[in-house]
This record gives C-alpha cells, sequence and structure tokens, in this order.
C-alpha cells in the first residue's frame, strides 16, 4: 500500500514523514537535507542536521578566489565548505556545503521534497502492523 497526498491522507502522509531524513530542493536551487522535525500552517519546514548544498558560476576567478575562503558566522556554529574547479571555457563552478544543526525553510520556497524509496516503505510498513 502507498499513500500520497493525492489520496486525501495529506496529514497522514506529513505524520508518518517526521522523524525522517528529508531532502528539500528550493526555488533558488539550493538542496538542504536533514531531519523533519516540523511544519508550520504557514507551509515552513523545520530540518534539524542539516547540510545545505549551493552551486555557483563565476567568470572572475581573481574576485571570485578572494570571497571564497570558508566563511564561519561567530552567532552560528555553522561550518561551510568550499570547493571550485573550472570548466573547459574557463568559468569557475563553485559548491559550496554547510552543516546547520538547525533550518527553516520557508514554504514559499519550496520546490521539492524527497525521501529515500526504502526509508519510505519502511515507515509504512512500521505504520501498517
Amino acid at each position: 500500500m502507498t499513500t500520497s497526498p493525492a489520496d486525501g491522507g495529506v496529514l497522514d502522509t506529513i505524520h508518518r514523514l517526521l522523524g525522517s531524513r528529508i531532502r528539500i530542493t528550493m526555488t533558488d536551487g539550493r538542496i538542504a537535507s536533514g531531519k523533519f522535525i516540523c511544519l508550520d500552517r504557514l507551509g515552513n519546514i523545520m530540518l534539524e542536521d542539516v547540510v545545505e548544498q549551493r552551486w555557483l558560476a563565476c567568470h572572475d576567478v581573481a574576485a571570485a578566489e578572494n570571497k571564497g575562503e570558508t566563511n564561519s558566522d561567530d552567532s552560528s556554529n555553522a561550518k561551510q565548505y568550499v570547493q571550485h574547479t573550472k570548466d573547459e571555457n574557463g568559468l569557475c563552478l563553485w559548491t559550496t556545503e554547510r552543516s546547520l544543526t538547525q533550518a527553516v525553510i520557508i514554504g514559499n520556497k519550496v520546490s521539492k521534497v524527497e525521501i529515500m524509496r526504502r526509508d519510505w516503505e519502511a515507515r509504512l510498513a512500521k505504520s501498517d502492523c
């Protein structure tokens, strides 16, 4: 048995997802992965133990290298990792990844929410017992 929001079981689906590791793609291309702990009435999603990934492109490599140092905000415990490569056209491609203890993703910034199939099927099997 599979349940989807189209079946009318939206609340049931959300309850089954609580505590799961999910991946959220945002409208600006960032991806946040973490443990789903809350969804409010505005559609904002709260995650715990979050890893955020982001991809950037830059033509001015010298300026980008000056800005590409690892940043650490003193007000949080976020760790950020930056790596870059150059493509055949000289375009500098940056991949940044940062770890956060918690994050809130604003509902209107959410493009897609995903869960691993085996995790979802395990949750369905647990709730059917």
